[in-house]
Formats: structure tokens, sequence, C-alpha cells
């Protein structure tokens, strides 16, 4: 799935998302300017029609601001258009309407009601600390009060306006106050909407991720539980494979860290279509368990059969080779602490897996006893013989060599 930061596309970076919503207020303040262009253009189209000169000197306040803000656009300053916008440019054009409103063309009209659709855009749209968009909200309720109730009272200034102007003006700030409110609450709810399939985007991925780090019905008890935790298991197989030759290689190899991500790769692939739980890699070795955490009665067979698969797949990359042990037994299983979650295993039989590969022979698969006890007679084993295993003492390995050619299963 894509990511980007434009209207449509899926965000999930903190970065994308601080570009979508600098796009996003770009296109605002461009809207603005544009509402506020056609308020000049069309007062100006009055004032020369009618020879209203107060009208017109009126105008190149408001033009002064549209060119302004255009240009800290032009020049991706943000910050500035937006603050010049709501701090400068709209309380100067609020004013010039109170001023023309006494006793002019806006005379009884609640022109005041644009301050609250002021301030709703300027929440919806920008980010300000707790104190500015207090500050903000606050002189725009204010104002609104005061002017709705009567509280303040402006003095006439006589200005030459007719009954007919007064009307058109009513009518006009009518119809820009419907118009910028149906605009404004169309972009907040293309913008919810857009919000909720970011989140739910944003959402899907990191339960992909989760699931991607942890198995499916780990990272679904987690999420649904809360907490860490871990389990019993008492019958399960772990595997162990450490490349041969790879320290040496990596020497000389200048893409080690390439090499290390593609030998993984197919390990992961081949894990993965044997059905099995790939648990960590530590350093350049990797580390698989079956039976856990779904019990599965194969659990033996199915790491040995896996196994042969990784043996195979080595030789996909000259030069190296790989040193597999394997050992059965009962384990405990779980996620714990509070940070980098990682499901793992602990217990002697995770120990010995990791002495049966440590102490094994390179390019054989070395297996325990226990495990040898599970698998069934298709496999093809050689008894190795005792082995010095520590905190165990001696213990009796095998060599898993493949599968009899007559089994139908080898294939």
């Amino acid at each position: 799935m894509v990511t980007g930061s434009a209207p449509g596309n899926v965000v999930y970076t903190d970065i994308e998302f601080r570009n979508y919503r600098r796009q996003r207020a770009t296109r605002l303040l461009r809207t603005g300017v544009v509402l506020l262009f056609v308020y000049v253009l069309v007062w100006s189209v009055v004032g020369l029609v009618r020879g209203d000169v107060p009208t017109l000197l009126l105008q190149p306040v408001s033009i002064a601001g549209v060119v302004w803000v255009s240009y800290c656009l032009a020049r991706g300053r943000l910050g500035l258009a937006s603050h010049s916008y709501f701090w400068i440019v709209i309380p100067a054009v609020l004013t010039l309407i109170a001023v023309e409103g006494v006793p002019g063309p806006f005379l009884s009209m609640s022109h005041y009601h644009l301050l609250p659709l002021i301030a709703g855009a300027y929440l919806l749209f920008f980010e300000h600390g707790k104190r500015a968009r207090g500050i903000y909200v606050g002189a725009c309720l204010l104002i609104f009060v005061t002017v709705e109730l009567g509280l303040v009272t402006l003095p006439p200034l006589g200005l030459p306006y007719s009954a007919a102007a007064r009307q058109t003006g009513r009518w006009m700030l009518f119809f820009a106050n419907f118009c910028s409110l149906l605009w404004v609450a169309w972009l907040f709810v293309v913008d919810l909407a857009e919000a909720e399939k970011q989140l739910a985007a944003a959402n899907s991925r990191m339960e992909s991720l989760l699931e991607n780090v942890l198995p499916p019905t780990i990272s679904q008890r987690l999420r649904r539980e809360g907490r860490t935790f871990a389990d019993a298991f008492s019958d399960c197989t772990v595997l162990f494979a450490d490349i041969v030759g790879y320290t040496a290689l990596s020497e000389s190899e200048p893409n080690v860290v390439k090499l290390l991500d593609s030998i993984f790769t197919r390990f992961d692939d081949l894990t993965e279509q044997c059905g099995l739980e790939k648990i960590k890699t530590i350093g350049d070795a990797y580390m698989v368990a079956a039976g856990i955490p779904v019990a599965r009665a194969d659990h033996a067979t199915a790491v040995a059969d896996l196994a042969l698969r990784l043996q195979e797949a080595i030789k996909e990359f000259p030069g190296l080779a790989i040193r597999i042990g394997i050992n059965s037994g009962a384990v405990v299983a779980g996620v714990i602490g509070k940070k980098r979650f990682i499901y793992d295993l602990w217990g002697d039989t995770v120990n010995i897996a990791a002495r049966m590969e440590s102490q094994g022979v390179s390019g054989e698969i070395q297996i325990s006893e226990a495990t040898h006890a599970l698998l069934p007679p298709s496999f093809v084993r050689e008894e190795r013989g005792r082995v010095s295993i520590k905190g165990k003492g001696e213990m009796l390995v095998f060599l898993l060599k493949g599968r009899a050619t007559h089994d139908p299963l080898s294939s």
C-alpha cells in the first residue's frame, strides 16, 4: 500500500501527516484569499456603479491583505500567511464591515456571525498552543457576544449610504455568510472523513506490523488483554540454525547485511511454507519452533522437514554452509517486559536445542534423543554417539540425513 501526504492517500508517518496538515492549511488559506478577492471585486463593482467613493476607498485595505497572504503562500511561509490572515486580514476586513455598517449597508446585520466561523476554521486547520487557541477563541466570542447583545454601540459616521445600498449590503453579507458557512462545513466533513480513513489505514498498518513482529494469535491476545504473559507448553520442538563461514565471509563481503537479509528472507519463506513460527534471529543464528503458540502433534516432523529444506536452501549461497540443532520437550513461551515486545521461549528444551547446534557438525542437522524418538521411520538418521552438553553432561545425539526415497512425503 502506497503512503503519501496528499488527500486520498494513506498517511502513516508523523512527517507525512504533518505534510498533509500543511497542505490542508494551504488549501484553506487559498480558499480564504479567493473569497476575500471576490468580496473586494463585488464591492468595487458596486461602488463604481453607484459612484460610492467611501466604499472604493476602503477596498485597498482588503486588496493589501489578499496580496500579502498570497505572497507569503508563494514563498512557502505558511505560518506567516496563516497568522497574517487570521490575526490581521480578517480582523481588518471585519472592522471595515463594521465601519460601513454604521449606518452603512450592513446596519442591523449580524455580521459578527463570521467570528465563530473563523474561530472554528482556525482551530480546525491550524495547530497552536493552548494559550494561543484560548486567546483567539476568547477574543472571537467576546466580540460576538458584545455586538450581538448590543453592549457596545458605535457612533454613526454619517457615511452616504442609501436605503437601497443598505438593503443590498444586507443581502450580500447574508449570502457571503451562508456560502462561507457551507464551504467550511463541507471542508470539515471532508477532512473528518479523510481523518477517519487515515486512522483506519494507520490502524490496519499497525495491526499488520504487530502481527509481523508477533504470531497472529499472540498479537491478538496482547491487544485483548493489554498485558504481557507467559504460557507453558509440554510438547514442542525448537530449531537453531547457524550459518557456518559467515563470520569469515563478512570480513571480505561489503554487502554483508544485504547477504544476511537475503538468506533470512529465504529462510522466512520456507518457515512460512511449513506453517511454523520464526521466533527470532540472533546475529547470524535463526530460531524456529513448532507446537507453539498453537499445539500440533507433528511438531517434531514439521521442524525436521524445515531443517532439511534450510539445509538445501543454503546451497543457493556459495561459500556458506549451515549447522542446525533440534530438540523437543517442554518450554515456557510468552511476551514479557514493557518495551520492544518479542515472543520468546525459555527452558531446558531451548538450551539443549542451542547446544545441539553449537556442538553440531558443519553442514549437518544434529537432533537430540528426544526429537529422535518423535520422528517417524521415514526420516533417515545416523547415531553420532554421546556428546558432552554443558549443564547436562553426556547426551546421545543423532544426525538427520533426510527422508527415505520411497517415502511419499519426501517430496
